[in-house]
């Protein structure tokens, strides 16, 4: 009797010392928290960034255009195995990009004729600035696996790796260009028509009544003899 008395009483000392733990658990996580606030951690060391590089652009860069769409990005990957089909892992990243197209100030293809009424402008060809900027409060992404598949996290984190080299692919793609090729011959015409006006006669223009832009990769044989033709007619 006496030793089972003595483990009776150990496990009711047990539950007991059990229950006062769990009580003073409770008590700790809900009683309200003053001046216990961690300090935030600092990942610095730990995360080590390159340092700032600065260039310059020679001649500067004359930004003439920026279209801002929601570009969706996907991947998928259907698998079998030995002809018994595992599914179909799918990703979907959407995000809003902001597309700048410009020409370069200093590029030895400008040309700049102003003879009677119309000025012609030959500017060189639209470039797109890169990296394309995102805004990442727009981001928005979702992932799936197949049945008997396990790598949706995988298949991600690859999307989302890919998406700055995407990016810099539609930038150049000939629609985004076209859409922003309007707008930034506007650009180019009312920013030499400013430089005209400022400059006056004293480098050679001649009062204009219109300005025609065009850029590098538009000028053909028609082209060539109407610039040929205007350096060609005298000064009024």
């Amino acid at each position: 009797m006496g030793t089972k008395s003595r483990a009776a009483g150990a496990a009711v000392l047990l539950l007991g010392l059990a229950l006062v733990a769990l009580v003073g658990t409770l008590v700790y996580r809900l009683w309200p928290q003053h001046g216990l606030v961690p300090a935030p951690h600092d990942w610095t060391a730990e995360w080590q960034t390159d340092p700032p590089v600065v260039t310059t652009i020679p001649g500067g860069l004359l930004e003439t255009a920026t279209i801002r769409m929601g570009e969706d990005f996907y991947k998928s990957d259907a698998r079998s195995w030995w002809g018994i089909y595992l599914g179909n892992t799918v990703s979907h990243v959407q995000v809003a990009a902001t597309y700048r197209y410009g020409v370069p100030l200093a590029d030895a293809g400008w040309q700049i004729v102003s003879r009677g009424p119309i000025t012609i402008v030959v500017a060189p060809d639209l470039q797109p600035s890169l990296p394309v900027a995102i805004d990442t409060a727009t981001w928005r992404e979702k992932t799936e696996s197949g049945w008997a598949r396990f790598d949706k996290d995988e298949q991600l984190t690859a999307l989302r790796q890919s998406i700055s080299a995407d990016l810099e692919t539609r930038a150049r793609d000939a629609r985004r260009v076209a859409l922003a090729r309007e707008a930034s011959r506007r650009t180019i015409g009312e920013f030499v028509e400013a430089w005209i006006l400022q400059r006056g006669t004293d480098e050679g223009f001649d009062p204009f009544d219109a300005t025609k832009v065009y850029f590098a990769d538009e000028v053909d044989d028609a082209l060539r003899g109407a610039i040929s033709a205007a350096r060609s007619m005298p000064a009024r």
